[in-house]
């Protein structure tokens, strides 16, 4: 370390000029500016000890070791998984381990350039009408590199995102009237003699709206025969490799007590008095005491369909989409299915099931012709 006096536009200053070292870096500085030699040296030995502590501004910023995107999702998912229920986790994972991983894994995350990040987007976006979720998950991973001077620059700030496609033809999302009575006159003249149990959850998903997992999470303490009530305060999740369990409904508004009709809750008794399995504690519909796979009441209804010719192309969600249709269709208020299909929002309600607009801007085009007529 050198101390030595300089001449300056503003007078003669005291100027430091030597290297910081440490067990990994030596960097020289020089430094002027001090109204003595004391001072000159006093700034150099503080400096000394910051740099040796890895404190001083003089010291170089290390760049963690680059990993490949494989790496990094491994460390993201370290944290991640203690922050989501095991269901959202299972369905995260499954975005990584079928869309992202397999095509980025080994790729360190400072070899991703715009060109081939911009050519995998368009790829997926002609795949998978949906595919911004799953390009969603892959920016959080690089977000992260960038959080951890990784790279400098977030890839995906680079490229265009091409629009979602939409369904050229669109798969049929409800069943209109004649259709549902239809359906319901095969399940309690028909299949309720095949399958009793699951005619029984059919019948009550369509009379009820209720979610799947609302449907198999039930157990006979949330059914109150003498007033026709069936309380919703659980539902069924799906964990990491298949496994299920029980957990919060999806939103504090998911807590709910519906109503049901007499014919309903005949159905519901009858079910009560053939299970081998009753007891409060028991759930309403189980495989020998345990609760279903999810994907069962989807099988079921398709047998009906398959068998029956009704229903046809619907799932349980579909179900449910039916239920508020008519219900809207029959006078009922957004604010009423809202309320009974236990949505957060009610713009869910109006997203979700905004085929009905068609019809309702139809009648309502002739509303003001009518004056005249």
């Amino acid at each position: 370390m050198k101390l030595q006096q300089v001449n300056t536009p503003k007078g003669k200053v005291w100027e430091v000029n030597g290297y910081l070292i440490n067990e990994t870096q030596k960097v020289r500085v020089k430094k002027r500016g001090f109204d003595s030699k004391q001072s000159a040296r006093q700034w150099f030995n503080n400096e000394t000890v910051l740099f040796d502590n890895g404190e001083s501004k003089y010291n170089k910023k290390i760049t963690p070791n680059v990993l490949t995107v494989k790496e990094l999702y491994n460390m993201w998912l370290e944290t991640y998984q203690h922050t989501v229920e095991e269901s959202t986790l299972n369905k995260t994972m499954n975005f990584f381990n079928v869309h992202i991983i397999p095509e980025w894994g080994d790729t360190l995350v400072s070899d991703i350039k715009p060109l081939d990040l911009q050519r995998y987007i368009n790829t997926l976006q002609g795949k998978i009408l949906s595919y911004r979720k799953i390009a969603g998950y892959f920016r959080r991973l690089l977000s992260l590199a960038v959080r951890l001077d990784m790279i400098a620059v977030d890839p995906f700030t680079k490229i265009e995102m091409p629009r979602e496609r939409r369904h050229l033809n669109k798969p049929k999302q409800f069943m209109d009237v004649d259709e549902f009575k239809a359906f319901i006159d095969v399940l309690d003249n028909q299949y309720s003699q095949i399958n009793r149990q699951a005619y029984t959850l059919l019948r009550l998903g369509a009379f009820t709206g209720m979610r799947t997992e609302e449907l198999l999470a039930l157990q006979w303490r949330h059914i109150d025969f003498d007033n026709g009530y069936v309380s919703i305060t659980q539902a069924l999740g799906r964990g990491l490799g298949g496994s299920t369990y029980i957990k919060e409904p999806k939103s504090q508004t998911s807590k709910r007590t519906l109503k049901i009709d007499n014919k309903m809750l005949s159905v519901m008794a009858s079910w009560y008095e053939t299970t081998k399995y009753s007891a409060p504690t028991d759930y309403v519909f189980s495989n020998k005491g345990q609760t279903l796979q999810p994907l069962r009441p989807n099988k079921w209804l398709h047998d009906v369909s398959d068998k029956y010719n009704v229903a046809v192309g619907l799932s349980m969600h579909k179900l449910r989409h039916t239920w508020a249709t008519l219900a809207l269709d029959q006078g009922a208020t957004i604010k009423q299915v809202q309320t009974y299909l236990g949505h957060a929002d009610v713009s869910m309600t109006l997203n979700v099931y905004s085929d009905i607009t068609k019809k309702a801007s139809d009648e309502t085009s002739i509303v003001l012709s009518n004056l005249i007529d």
